[in-house]
């Protein structure tokens, strides 16, 4: 079963229990979908990492990245590959930080600062943001602040974590900038998917 289907069949579940919008609907299914394939790249990197013995600091860096991703967004690859290549590069890139670049304790506020004011500006960075109300927007920005906190404390708590939770933060405030194309083709592509799964779970509904 294609994630696509799992999460048309979650979202017609949740739909059941609490009937949505087609607005909100699309907005939860495509949340759903992310969610599901992150959580399948996040099992694939994380039993990479545990077969090269490096298994702490692989759940410590998709931990830090995929937190804070869920909630401040960030722009996506235009394939599947070509977002876990991106994800596997974000995990050597952050797991190899510290031999070639490590990170002074002095330089923390300077990135949490500019971290913060990069997800005021830019967060959340999404493809359906035309579905998230100002209050939606504004909850995802405070709740992008909160994970960002939590993990730069720890950070600055454990010098031997820092490196680790640091780059992937790093990495992910920089996948804010560019902004997500929503060009007429793309937008039309979407809508036949939507369309197209909305119609699928219909059917299967009724089968």
């Amino acid at each position: 079963m294609s994630i696509n289907k799992m999460a048309s069949m979650m979202n017609s579940w949740l739909n059941q229990i609490s009937p949505k919008s087609k607005e909100e609907n699309d907005v939860i299914q495509y949340g759903i979908e992310l969610l599901l394939d992150n959580i399948v790249k996040f099992i694939f990197i994380q039993i990479i990492g545990i077969m090269i013995g490096k298994g702490l600091e692989t759940l410590l860096i998709l931990t830090a990245f995929c937190g804070l991703r869920l909630q401040a967004g960030g722009i996506h690859a235009k394939t599947g590959a070509g977002c876990g290549f991106s994800m596997l590069l974000i995990w050597a890139l952050s797991l190899t930080g510290h031999i070639y670049l490590p990170i002074r304790l002095s330089l923390l506020p300077y990135i949490y600062i500019i971290s913060v004011i990069t997800i005021l500006i830019f967060a959340p960075r999404t493809i359906n943001i035309e579905y998230f109300t100002p209050k939606d927007i504004r909850k995802k920005k405070l709740y992008s602040i909160a994970v960002l906190t939590i993990i730069m404390t720890a950070a600055y708590l454990d010098p031997s974590m820092r490196e680790l939770l640091i780059y992937p933060v790093v990495l992910e405030i920089l996948t804010l900038f560019p902004k997500n194309k929503t060009n007429k083709k793309e937008i039309e592509d979407d809508e036949e998917r939507s369309s197209k799964r909305i119609a699928e779970s219909i059917s299967e509904s009724i089968s």
